[in-house]
């Protein structure tokens, strides 16, 4: 039923079109000397235009490691804009990936897992997809993890965009970059000017709050320093039927998440610092005396980044850019064991990294119709540390360590046939202390049969290694390393703006991965998998109305299983999303209403149900630096059972939750 009304609602999209009033910008029908007397549009008459037109020549960089305007790109880039954070008020990068099309979240209340078109396996920990947070790459050093929770370096208000290019991309990023390439631009002081501060809470005692200072100096230098902080209290138990002896202790259930943020730029010059740190407190649930409190179990997550970029054009036709970082992860579980002796203590569990990156590249525009990059990756992993403690049945204590170095080479030529065909071709080379060296080409074609309607035609491959943790949990147990995945895939992309106010696309895909490494089901190691084969359709539409009204609606049909027809884990056929706003009356209150569907999907002998969630927010501004909203996420108080590792336990994901924010802004 979901799937048919998200299908009517693409078909009567469609025929708005042939029923559109807007005007083109380049209306014939307007005469050159009319135009040309006409008044300055008043301030109120823009921003009102601002409502009923879609954002055009939006600044992107996820697809070419530059940037340039959506209309530019040679790959099809979603965008999520500050904007829409607001409007829908999304409260962690996860809510935010999770407007994207064909893309599903999913967490355990420590960690939130993602998953893309039709891959999204128990115990993956985001590690097929590359992360970036203004370009930096920020998958960690261990797993290869990309974290999205409350342990993220960023509170959702400080970011500008968030960017997803869909597909493989190795031939400019690498090593991770299957499923897509995910970066998170932050805001400048423009935005953050003067000090902004909000607080949140929500009825599931869950409370947020946030400072933020800006400022530019007469130098054109622009700063920022944000520190926000995130309490969970008594959180539920993300478990199905939990007995009332151990319900009772929910209480003890806590998390807390501190985030620290600076940013400063001056001309060419970047310099970017971050760091969080998250410490959750869980009662141990193998607790069986009803009148004794729990034993708590204690997670900490700490992990920091510090950037510094140049960007400049240092001649005519030589643009010249230069990154160096250093990052640090840090991840313990402490779970209590009461010994037989009556002593308390701790089986344990650390994941150290410590790595550095530098990379840069130099464009060259001096030959007429090529735009030509050249570029190089380095990233030194000075530590790498695993450790775990085992107490029961008997002592047990594993420890690895290790520590690599990383290179990439690529080029890329953009060139210009004409005006309306343009051909883009990359090659990458990869090389490792602990792994094979790799080639990954990719080649585009993008035909634009008018400005506002073009056809993107793309093969591509990616890559990924083993990571430290399958490379060394195999060779302690005798095992060889697993060998690379790697990935063939074509895309054919339509992209049309029918109108200042109208845009559709329509993607169909095909992949074949090999090598997928996966976690053995009867040994703790890993292994590769036999091949699998994934294709779908995506297909999404962008409303505007002269009121204000907007409508965003994708849907994602998808299939993926492995040779033989097996099908793969947590791998739903499809997923519909939808995100609707409108104001009320002219008093400055806006409705938002975002709607998921997702198909059954499967793990092992499990089938998890379909399901349908909803949640709406109303936001209000009566002044111009304050703004206030109330939502609700999982207004039908829907039961979604997710199953998100290989110990096949299904988590309940989170129930209804009304929340209410208040942001205002002084010195703007």
């Amino acid at each position: 039923m979901n799937n048919a009304l998200f299908v009517l609602l693409f078909i009567w999209c469609s025929t708005c079109t042939a029923q559109n009033t807007d005007a083109p910008p380049d209306a014939p029908d307007t005469p050159k000397s009319e135009a040309s007397s006409e008044a300055l549009p008043e301030l109120e008459d823009l921003l009102h235009q601002q409502l009923r037109h879609l954002p055009t020549n939006t600044e992107i960089s996820a697809a070419s490691r530059v940037t340039r305007s959506s209309s530019d790109s040679m790959a099809v880039t979603h965008v999520i804009n500050d904007k829409d954070i607001k409007q829908f008020n999304l409260r962690s990068v996860a809510d935010i990936l999770a407007q994207f099309v064909g893309i599903t979240t999913r967490e355990d209340s420590s960690f939130t897992y993602i998953g893309a078109r039709g891959i999204g396996r128990p115990g993956d920990f985001n590690s097929r997809f590359l992360f970036l947070l203004d370009g930096t790459r920020i998958n960690e050093s261990l797993l290869d993890a990309g974290l999205v929770g409350h342990e993220f370096f960023v509170d959702v208000e400080l970011i500008e965009r968030v960017e997803y290019t869909p597909g493989a991309s190795a031939a400019l990023y690498g090593n991770n970059a299957l499923l897509g390439v995910i970066n998170i631009v932050t805001k400048t002081s423009s935005k953050l000017r003067g000090i902004n501060t909000s607080v949140s809470i929500a009825n599931n005692n869950a409370k947020h709050a946030r400072i933020t200072g800006g400022m530019r100096a007469d130098s054109g230098s622009d700063s920022w320093l944000s520190l926000s902080q995130t309490k969970l209290d008594n959180i539920q138990y993300p478990l199905v039927n939990i007995p009332p002896h151990l319900a009772r202790w929910q209480h003890l259930n806590e998390e807390k998440s501190t985030r620290l943020m600076f940013n400063h730029q001056h001309g060419a010059l970047k310099i970017q610092a971050a760091g969080s740190k998250r410490k959750r407190h869980y009662p141990d649930l193998f607790a069986f005396d009803p009148n004794i409190p729990p034993l708590n179990a204690e997670v900490d997550n700490e992990a920091y980044l510090v950037s510094v970029a140049y960007d400049d054009r240092i001649s005519d036709d030589i643009e010249l850019y230069l990154h160096a970082s250093t990052h640090g992860n840090d991840f313990t579980r402490r779970l209590p064991v009461v010994l037989q002796n009556g002593e308390l203590s701790h089986e344990q569990r650390l994941n150290s990294g410590r790595w550095s990156n530098f990379d840069s590249r130099l464009i060259f525009l001096g030959l007429s119709d090529h735009e030509f990059m050249l570029g190089f990756d380095y990233q030194r992993d000075h530590r790498q540390k695993f450790m775990a403690q085992y107490l029961i049945p008997e002592p047990i204590k594993r420890k690895f360590l290790g520590d690599e170095s990383r290179y990439g080479l690529y080029i890329q030529d953009l060139w210009r046939l004409s005006d309306k065909l343009q051909l883009q071709w990359a090659l990458r080379y990869d090389d490792s202390d602990s792994s094979t060296a790799r080639w990954s080409p990719s080649y585009t074609v993008k035909y634009n049969w008018s400005p506002q309607h073009k056809l993107l035609l793309r093969h591509s491959r990616a890559f990924k290694v083993a990571n430290f943790l399958e490379h060394f949990t195999n060779t302690s147990f005798g095992f060889p390393t697993p060998e690379n995945e790697s990935t063939h895939y074509n895309e054919i992309s339509l992209l049309q703006n029918w109108s200042p106010s109208l845009s559709t696309f329509v993607i169909a895909y095909q992949a074949t991965v090999e090598n997928l490494i996966s976690q053995a089901l009867i040994a703790p190691i890993y292994a590769n998998t036999i091949p699998l084969k994934s294709k779908g359709l995506e297909i999404g539409v962008d409303k505007r109305w002269q009121n204000g009204i907007s409508l965003v609606a994708s849907t994602a049909f998808q299939k993926s299983e492995f040779s033989g027809g097996i099908k793969v884990a947590n791998s739903p056929q499809f997923i519909g999303q939808l995100r609707f706003s409108a104001p009320i009356g002219s008093s400055g209150v806006l409705f938002s209403m975002n709607s998921h569907v997702v198909s059954e999907r499967r793990v092992l002998f499990k089938t998890l149900p379909s399901f349908a969630s909803h949640d709406v927010n109303i936001s209000w501004q009566p002044w111009d630096n304050a703004s206030i909203a109330l939502g609700v996420r999982n207004i039908t108080d829907k039961e979604i059972v997710e199953i998100v590792d290989d110990s096949l336990i299904p988590y309940v994901q989170q129930r209804r939750q009304v929340h209410l924010s208040i942001n205002w802004s002084w010195g703007q």
